[in-house]
């Protein structure tokens, strides 16, 4: 009796939920065309929107960045870094943040000065706006300048009046605003920007003008928006990718920005070199000259003489002295280098910029303590772009920024301590040396002096010769560290909008909207019967 029971109630249940569906699908027909009407008018509304979205074109190219030599020791970015102040970190992040150092504004605004973007000018042609390129327009706007950053990017409509005149009006939802009729090549000044408009011989005349202006705002709102890279995991190569209306103008931007960047990563290497060459250059032409001389002078004395060689005592004394006074020279060498580091930190914010330099002292915790800078000004950096200067977590990473210089600052005169220290007992042995030597015979003194300048200079010579052969060195590994792999490519077909997907979209919400509505109206007219 029980299971009749359930089964009964069971069956009723299933009964309930088969009405259901029939009245689902029953209401659907009853309001089968209100559902089809609102359904084709959204997909419609929505295919127009999508006709009239801007076409975007995707640039690509692909370049290879090689690790700088010194990477394992945590400087990943060389002179780029350095000028941007955004290096470091270890060598396996080094073309990550190679790859990040492209897409942020300081990289990119000698390239905004390069690509105009300042102002757009549009066509309307078959019920949409078309950008013009800058060549086929006929005005151009010179000396742009917007006061209130809440006008940039205003948009503007250009009605020509005579073939000196036109009129300007400021678009906007409703109503345009008639800014007034000017005349070419005259300075205009209105509420909202400056500017001289100039008129071309030939082109097309644009209906509408974009006002960007400032440098910040095209790259935030387009720059930023359309530009990426994209890091190989195998091997290092970044794939560069930038859209644009205009075809021509995204391959020009790509172009510009990877040139831009080349130059900003090698410079400061390039530059360093080439001083450090000049000065080898000089120096190795004297040290020749006199490694010649020596070598003649002592063959002579040797020949008036009639000697042969040096007592050993004599020999042991030059050499060590030779061997003092190298030592000297590039003691006073590294303590010009520590003199000239520690005005740089002085008179320079970018204070990571000495990392090359630091690694030839071998100055492992000032070494730590860059990386460790390298890395809080990449943060910085990141947190600045979303955040305000009273961000918590911006003000804590600044603060550990400045703490971090001046421990590095401390560093450093530490270090010159060190080597004056230095300096001063290697005089000391090299005083001990000459007395000696003082001690020796008439004929042996004069040999041993000229034995002595000979040993000297040729060791010298040949110090100065293996620093010129890493000079060098250096200077082709940071040319040769970027390489373009791939030539930059434009797709014919627009990469966006997608508007295939777009209509898709747009039919499945229409549809499920007017549905929706189907119902709800179905659900309010049983209230009424109520």
């Amino acid at each position: 009796m029980p299971t009749h029971n359930y089964t009964t109630q069971n069956n009723h249940e299933l009964a309930e939920d088969e009405i259901d569906l029939r009245e689902l699908f029953a209401t659907i027909w009853r309001y089968k065309k209100s559902i089809i009407f609102i359904t084709l008018v959204i997909t419609i509304i929505t295919a127009i929107i999508a006709y009239r979205m801007p076409k975007y074109y995707k640039s690509t190219t692909v370049i290879e960045v090689k690790p700088k030599a010194g990477e394992g020791q945590g400087f990943s970015l060389g002179g780029a870094g350095a000028l941007l102040g955004l290096s470091g970190g270890a060598s396996s992040n080094s073309i990550d943040k190679d790859a990040s150092l492209l897409e942020i504004y300081r990289t990119n605004k000698e390239v905004i000065n390069n690509i105009d973007y300042s102002s757009q000018y549009y066509i309307y042609e078959k019920f949409r706006f078309i950008e013009l390129k800058e060549d086929n327009c006929s005005i151009s706007i010179s000396d742009v300048h917007i006061p209130d950053y809440k006008n940039f990017g205003i948009e503007i409509s250009f009605d020509p009046i005579s073939a000196d005149k036109f009129r300007l009006s400021a678009i906007s939802r409703f109503f345009d605003k008639v800014l007034g009729e000017y005349t070419y090549g005259t300075p205009i000044h209105t509420e909202y920007f400056d500017l001289i408009v100039h008129k071309s011989s030939q082109g097309a005349t644009p209906s509408k003008i974009k006002l960007n202006a400032d440098k910040h705002y095209i790259f935030d709102q387009i720059v930023s928006k359309n530009l990426s890279s994209t890091v190989n995991k195998k091997n290092p190569f970044i794939t560069i990718d930038y859209l644009d209306t205009l075809p021509q103008r995204g391959e020009a931007y790509i172009k510009s920005l990877i040139a831009n960047y080349i130059d900003i990563s090698i410079g400061f290497e390039i530059e360093d070199a080439d001083i450090t060459l000049d000065s080898l250059n000089k120096q190795i032409s004297e040290i020749e000259e006199k490694v010649k001389a020596n070598a003649n002078e002592m063959e002579k004395f040797k020949s008036d003489k009639k000697l042969i060689s040096p007592e050993a005592q004599a020999q042991v004394l030059i050499k060590g002295q030779a061997v003092t006074e190298e030592q000297l020279i590039q003691n006073r060498y590294q303590q010009d280098i520590v003199k000239d580091l520690i005005a740089f930190t002085n008179k320079n914010k970018n204070i990571d910029a000495i990392a090359p330099s630091l690694i030839e002292f071998n100055d492992q915790p000032t070494i730590s303590l860059i990386t460790k800078l390298q890395e809080l000004q990449l943060e910085a950096t990141s947190l600045a772009q979303e955040f305000k200067a009273a961000y918590p977590k911006l003000k804590s990473t600044r603060n550990q920024i400045r703490t971090i210089k001046t421990k590095i600052k401390s560093n450093l005169k530490n270090l010159q301590k060190t080597l004056i220290t230095r300096s001063k007992s290697l005089q000391k042995l090299e005083n001990d040396y000459i007395q000696k030597l003082k001690q020796a015979p008439t004929s042996e003194k004069e040999m041993t002096n000229i034995l002595r300048n000979y040993t000297f200079d040729e060791k010298l010579y040949a110090y100065l010769l293996q620093k010129k052969s890493t000079a060098e060195i250096k200077k082709a590994e940071a040319i040769s560290r970027f390489r373009v792999i791939e030539p930059i490519y434009t797709s014919p077909r627009a990469a966006k909008p997608k508007k295939a997907l777009i209509l898709v979209v747009g039919f499945i919400t229409a549809l499920i909207l007017s549905i929706f509505i189907a119902f709800l109206r179905e659900f309010l007219r049983g209230d009424q019967r109520a």
